[in-house]
């Protein structure tokens, strides 16, 4: 079911035109805005959010330990310990052979309920046993702020993860690892149906295979024995261990106190997200189902909730279901409306929601801002913890963060300035996000920085009498102050390492299956030529704003390879991203990316004959914009950036010679470009050989994008086609977002570039981008000055931090 909000925010996206004109040529004048929401988190007024500590490399769960210390999983079997809101230097434990992969590797992890006298905690791992990959539950003990020497326990063996059981391949994703202890004492996993693919037959799925443990809630022992009362413990060929069954990938989940009952996220595949309200010997129906199924398939249970691939109330559209926990902790800190409530997080939107179980008819955004998050615990104070992958580019380092309750109205900071390291002469800027504040005061030391009244604070030419400054803002309003976290600035003399990435070169096509190297070299001023052990190597795949791991962390190579799986090899707006990061003898680190994207990309194909464009010439990687050749800006569909594309405006035409050789598919996203808001109306054609192999219908500014997937296998000529969608062809910027073909072969002439970012030249007119009020072009500075301060207010209405000021 769709909830009030989504529905409502669907409304809110559809007419947010007037803030949208020339979005993408005026992004330079908005850079100031665009940085400051980057990593807003939005909390209700009197609540705070802040930063504990980032810098996790790929986090995947934490717990809340009863006496308040945090324990926080990294993918690679890392785990770390947060001690009074304070990261510990010290690892607490170290899981070996762990096999971090994708989506493999340690995805669980909670404390026994007698933790405070026995130490116990459980981790859900994939491990290399020989040959094998296998999922286990594994138990540590701790022994104050580490784990015990020699405490890990082996408590259950889920077998080796067999092979696909569509093509064979092996299983990297859909593991689940999601862990918690119910009333009754037992432990419940929440394991994965360990398959890459929707299967069919859907009974032969392992989710439907009773004698499978995966894609099921399994019931075990804290010595991991088997309930004698499990639901199919006397059935013949049942793994005795199961509880329910019929689950894609449970990647979360929570029990509450008192009653006892269980919540389970499992996410979906392409359009419908889950909650399950757990029960014993239910089946939830994947494969057969995603979402809710028919009445008439009485032998399976439907989700307590489900929501749809859409827009939120905030205009930001979900995809995968992550964190999940009850508010119930020991001492009840949010009012008393929060009491009982369900909260979970959206990976794609970065938000965290609630949903009365008792009532679950809609759900309503509580937070928002959050880059990634992947899990939820409630301390025993009633604090709120999140825990993000945070994937930005910028760093790609993980975050923990906490919500508290303050009951006042003061200023909320949600992201705190970071201390930093800077080389000598260099400039520095401090920065902080904060909602509800009327007033900003920068202090050096202690003492009021005369000036210092914005956002963010900048030293142009740092000295050493700077380093060892520390920096605080803070922020008021007629309620009181709030005072940020310190930043320390340390001046060096030490200068960066210098990282170059010689492969995967810039240009570098992959597929599925493909074999990928990577490799680099670095220098340092200081040091010379660093070593391997300098190195530390990540990978993401890559899907409109969100990311999914692909390699994690790696250190000691200069270089390595990595199989590239099938993942998302459909959808148009996807890419790899490489991330390096070298340090050098006195920990300067330096990192730096290399993006690769799928092959046969059209701004690397080259067209046959001359195409036809309504406004100037056809653009690459950029929308349509004006007349002139590369004066288009950022290609965006749904406030989604697309890095490849094409930007056209309607009437066009463009053809490719396929030469009968290419056996694949052509894959893109379709609609008009943002920046001219509801504005204009088109429709997409796809013809081969003549034929009209896709028509989109009539497309306007308002409408969302459409995904485009043609067989083009044996055709000779591929034409792409834009036509007015019948009101004139006033706005009518058209983007053929991430449009790619998927075949291995191509003919010569085609695979030729034309200019790769730049133009394919065409007939066309000329004409402005901005518009005045009455919706005509408006060239002048005072249009432009205008539009800026139209997309500012649109960004900021946008961003529910500053909506709620």
């Amino acid at each position: 079911m769709a909830s009030k909000q989504e529905a409502l925010g669907l409304g809110k996206r559809r007419n947010r035109s007037a803030y949208r004109y020339c979005k993408a040529l005026l992004s330079g004048l908005l850079l100031t805005v665009a940085a400051v929401s980057a990593h807003a988190a939005g909390v209700p007024e009197g609540f705070q959010d802040r930063q504990i500590y980032s810098g996790f490399v790929s986090p995947s769960a934490l717990t809340v330990l009863p006496d308040g210390r945090v324990l926080v999983v990294q993918q690679d079997g890392t785990i770390r310990m947060v001690k009074n809101d304070t990261l510990l230097s010290a690892n607490f434990y170290k899981v070996p052979n762990v096999e971090p992969y994708v989506e493999t590797g340690c995805l669980g992890i909670t404390s026994d309920p007698a933790f405070m006298s026995n130490g116990y905690v459980y981790l859900y791992c994939t491990v290399k046993t020989g040959t094998d990959y296998r999922n286990r539950v594994l138990r540590i003990t701790a022994a104050g702020d580490v784990a015990a020497a020699g405490s890990e326990r082996l408590i259950l063996d889920l077998g080796p993860i067999l092979p696909d059981p569509i093509d064979g391949t092996r299983i990297y994703t859909h593991l689940g690892g999601a862990m918690r202890f119910g009333i009754d004492g037992k432990l419940y996993v929440a394991v994965g149906g360990h398959e890459n693919s929707r299967v069919t037959p859907e009974q032969n799925s392992y989710s439907q295979r009773l004698s499978s443990p995966f894609g099921k809630i399994l019931r075990i022992n804290p010595d991991g024995s088997f309930p004698a009362d499990n639901p199919f413990f006397n059935t013949p060929g049942a793994y005795r261990g199961v509880y329910s069954l019929g689950l894609r990938n449970p990647h979360t989940m929570d029990i509450q106190s008192g009653t006892g009952r269980i919540m389970i996220n499992d996410v979906g595949a392409g359009s419908v997200e889950e909650i399950l309200d757990g029960k014993p010997g239910a089946n939830y129906g994947w494969p057969f189902y995603e979402g809710d199924a028919p009445a008439s398939a009485t032998q399976f249970t439907n989700a307590l909730y489900t929501y749809a691939h859409d827009v939120d109330s905030s205009g930001n559209r979900r995809c995968a279901i992550t964190g999940g926990t009850f508010y119930n902790a020991l001492n009840i800190q949010f009012p008393g409306a929060y009491a009982d409530k369900y909260f979970f997080s959206d990976y794609c939107t970065g938000s965290i929601y609630t949903l009365d179980p008792n009532n679950p008819t809609g759900d309503d955004e509580f937070a928002s801002g959050i880059l990634g998050p992947v899990n939820l615990s409630v301390g025993p104070d009633g604090s709120m913890y999140y825990l993000a992958r945070n994937t930005n580019p910028e760093d790609n380092l993980g975050m923990l963060g906490k919500i508290e309750y303050s009951g006042t109205n003061t200023p909320r900071i949600a992201q705190h300035p970071r201390s930093q390291t800077i080389y000598l002469g260099d400039p520095v800027t401090f920065s902080i996000v904060t909602n509800g504040a009327t007033r900003i005061q920068w202090q050096r030391n202690g003492v009021n920085i005369p000036g210092a009244t914005s956002a963010s604070y900048r030293i142009a030419n740092t000295t050493m009498a700077d380093s060892g400054a520390v920096f605080t803002a803070v922020t008021e309003n007629a309620f009181g102050t709030t005072t940020s976290s310190p930043a320390v600035l340390t001046v060096t003399t030490n200068r960066l390492p210098q990282v170059s990435i010689t492969s995967p070169s810039e240009n570098t096509g992959y597929a599925t299956g493909d074999t990928v190297r990577y490799a680099a070299s670095a220098n340092d001023a200081e040091d010379g030529s660093l070593p391997a052990s300098a190195f530390t190597w990540q990978a993401n795949f890559r899907h409109d704003t969100h990311a999914h791991p692909l390699l994690a962390a790696t250190g000691g190579v200069t270089s390595g390879s990595v199989s590239i799986p099938e993942f998302e090899s459909t959808t148009a707006n996807t890419w790899i991203e490489f991330l390096l990061t070298v340090k050098d003898s006195a920990g300067q680190a330096q990192t730096t990316t290399r993006n690769i994207y799928p092959r046969h990309q059209f701004s690397l194909l080259r067209p046959s004959g001359t195409p036809s464009n309504g406004l100037g010439p056809i653009e690459i990687d950029r929308n349509n914009g004006n007349a002139a050749a590369k004066d288009g800006g950022q290609l965006s569909l749904d406030t989604v950036p697309y890095p490849k594309g094409l930007g056209v405006h309607a009437p066009s035409d463009v053809r490719y010679n396929l030469g009968g050789i290419c056996s694949g598919r052509l894959i893109a996203d379709v609609g008009i470009d943002d920046s001219v808001g509801n504005n204009g109306s088109v429709v997409f054609q796809v013809y081969l050989d003549g034929t009209k192999a896709y028509d989109s219908g009539l497309v306007r500014g308002s409408d969302l994008r459409k995904a485009v997937n043609v067989d083009v296998t044996g055709k000779r000529e591929l034409r792409l086609v834009v036509t007015d969608g019948g009101d004139g062809n006033s706005l009518d910027r058209a983007n053929w977002g991430g449009v790619r073909l998927s075949c291995n072969t191509l003919p010569e002439d085609t695979l030729a570039p034309s200019s790769s970012g730049g133009a394919i030249a065409s007939p066309g007119g000329g004409g402005g981008c901005t518009t005045g009020r009455n919706g005509r072009f408006d060239p002048t500075l005072a249009g432009l000055a205008l539009s800026a301060f139209a997309v500012a207010a649109w960004r900021r209405r946008r961003t529910p931090s500053k909506a709620k000021q």
